[in-house]
């Protein structure tokens, strides 16, 4: 494969530098602060409303199935649209749906809306991955990757914070409204920045119909079989991941039922998460220049994959607590790994399209790989499926991981060298 890095268009070093990549992480970081507001505020508030916690349940299967729903098609229209004019659109459509969920007292109708909303985050995030490797030069990638991963880290910590400060004062409506505010607030951040224009592949004028869907499809067909090496190494790498998050959704089960912890140190296990999270974050700001990509990726995915079989085999709160230590602190990396890797192989001409579609595949197994876990830690010992699955993803990641060593792929981890005129 020709160095994609030759290939790809960088007009950023034209319309600004970190002026415009800070206004993007701004924009970005603020809208996933009220959405960590937001996940507390309205768990608490359908709970409240139906005293179900199935209805609770419920809400965690929206966001993957929204997503199915969206990725068939949302690549092309990301693709062939101007990818800041999108994530704009899809901030204010935001706001304006949450803010609608306090006035419902009908569950289904509240479920209708959420889904509505994940569905406008599926078109917000592949937009937004477009137009930060349109807009941030190849050198700085990583660099603006880690930043990115240390801000979403921030509001994993302060979101829940803050939104408990908001449920004790007033009320899980207002931290909603607070919620809409903080998209709107981004949408207006988005507005100042640069348009970049849109890719090779927008057809001019030619409205969206089947036949261009499945061109599209396609097209990401033929650059899968070329290109085989890098789809599969960042697809195998991200289903390592989501079954990690399949894991995630039995967390709970695991840690009251089968370590008979309490809820207090249930809430200390994630905090210290968290707080692993934003330490690795800031770690990896500060030596990301030092680590090469195919070694975040590599040690990042295996280390996670090891915080999964600790955790799968505590006895005590201790040993689960720096289980989730190391989960947290090496998230961050292998997320800034993956993510550069992605932005330096794919086309940005192609990339919303390939994110469809590989999002689209991961959604899938997401929702697939939870009812699964849940059905047969019903039958079976859940120590044992989190022992086997955690196990299964450590030996996957170190394979991956031995493959990025081979000579004979060493050229899809180069890095660009910093160029003369870098960002200012």
């Amino acid at each position: 494969m020709e160095n994609s890095q030759e290939r790809i268009e960088q007009p950023s070093n034209k319309p600004g530098g970190w002026k415009h990549a800070g206004l993007l992480l701004g924009g970005v970081g603020i809208s996933n602060l009220g959405d960590f507001i937001y996940i507390v505020a309205i768990n608490l508030m359908v709970l409240n409303m139906t005293q179900s916690p199935a209805a609770v349940a419920g809400l965690w299967i929206i966001s993957p199935i929204a997503s199915v729903c969206t990725k068939f098609w949302s690549g092309s229209v990301i693709d062939r649209y101007d990818q800041r004019q999108l994530m704009i659109g899809a901030d204010i459509v935001r706001a304006l749906l949450v803010a609608t969920l306090p006035l419902f007292s009908s569950l289904w109708m509240m479920y209708a809306v959420m889904f509505l909303i994940s569905m406008s985050s599926s078109i917000f995030v592949p937009s937004s991955q477009v137009y930060i490797t349109r807009l941030v030069p190849a050198e700085r990638r990583k660099r603006f990757n880690s930043l990115q991963a240390l801000i979403s880290s921030g509001a994993f910590i302060t979101g829940p914070a803050v939104a408990g400060v908001l449920l004790f004062y007033l009320s899980p409506a207002a931290a909603i409204y607070v919620n809409s505010v903080s998209f709107a607030v981004s949408a207006l951040i988005l507005m100042l920045l640069p348009k970049l224009g849109i890719g090779e592949q927008s057809g001019g004028k030619s409205r969206l119909s089947p036949r261009i869907i499945a061109q599209d499809w396609q097209a990401v067909l033929r650059f899968s079989r070329k290109s085989g090496y890098v789809v599969g190494i960042y697809v195998i790498f991200q289903i390592v991941l989501v079954i990690g998050m399949s894991l995630d959704a039995q967390e709970v089960v695991f840690i009251r039922q089968v370590m008979n912890l309490s809820e207090s140190q249930y809430g200390a296990l994630m905090s210290v998460t968290g707080i692993g999270y934003l330490v690795g974050s800031l770690l990896v700001t500060l030596l990301a220049k030092h680590i090469p990509i195919r070694h975040m990726m590599g040690i990042g995915v295996l280390m996670v994959s090891l915080g999964y079989f600790l955790f799968a085999r505590s006895f005590s709160f201790e040993l689960a607590a720096f289980a989730f230590i190391l989960l947290g602190l090496c998230s961050a990396l292998a997320n800034t790994g993956l993510v550069t890797f992605y932005q330096n192989n794919i086309p940005v001409d192609l990339m919303g399209r390939m994110s469809s579609v590989i999002g689209l595949m991961l959604s899938a197994l997401q929702v697939a790989s939870i009812l699964i876990a849940g059905v047969v830690a019903e039958y079976l010992s859940l120590r044992l499926v989190y022992t086997v699955v955690s196990a299964a993803m450590m030996l996957v990641a170190l394979i991956l991981w031995i493959t990025s060593l081979l000579p004979s792929r060493s050229s899809y981890y180069q890095e660009a060298v910093t160029k003369s005129a870098t960002m200012k």
